[in-house]
């Protein structure tokens, strides 16, 4: 062959190896920048989940703080109405009182009145006579069970109002003030 001929068949080789090697180097820039676009995708992601994160830390510590508050004023709530019962216990052991004390007072008065009729006709000169002892107001034992549904009536609030507070059915409320109105008839 002549020299002609190699001098042409190696500078075919020469511009195909050049044209390959272009190639290759776009496929390493190409893998290069397709890691680079990889890294940054996950960088962003990674920011995202960060930053939910942390909104998800400020949403529940915002319920936390929320239900503390709730918890504090129910259990402000709670001893106040703890306070409430322990007053009306008291209140209802010193009417207990009174009204066992006027109890007894009226069977010893009741007593005292019979040993004094008994009395009365064997001795009548020597026992001075005694007035009477004031009829005090019987106590309406209707007017007992229900204190606070008579206390808004004489406060003048309607059937209504007082069926409404009382957690009772208007009909009830108006049987049972008629009922004390008979019972102070009597």
């Amino acid at each position: 062959m002549q020299p002609w001929v190699y001098i042409v068949l190696v500078g075919a080789v020469v511009i195909v190896y050049g044209m390959i090697l272009p190639a290759r180097r776009k496929e390493d820039g190409a893998e290069k920048q397709s890691l680079k676009d990889t890294e940054a995708a996950l960088e962003l992601y990674m920011a995202d989940l960060e930053r939910e994160n942390e909104e998800m830390l400020q949403l529940v510590s915002g319920i936390k703080q929320q239900s503390q508050s709730n918890r504090a004023a129910l259990q402000e709530e709670i001893s106040a109405l703890r306070e409430q019962v322990s007053g009306l216990q008291n209140s209802m052991l010193l009417l207990d009182e009174r009204l066992t004390a006027e109890e007894k007072g009226l069977l010893q008065l009741t007593a005292f009145a019979k040993d004094n009729a008994a009395r009365q006709p064997a001795d009548t000169a020597s026992i001075p006579e005694v007035a009477p002892a004031p009829k005090a107001k019987p106590v309406s034992s209707i007017k007992l069970r229900y204190p606070r549904l008579f206390e808004l009536h004489e406060q003048g609030k309607s059937i209504d109002s007082i069926a409404k507070t009382a957690g009772l059915q208007r009909g009830e409320v108006q049987l049972i003030l008629q009922l004390a109105k008979q019972e102070e008839s009597v």
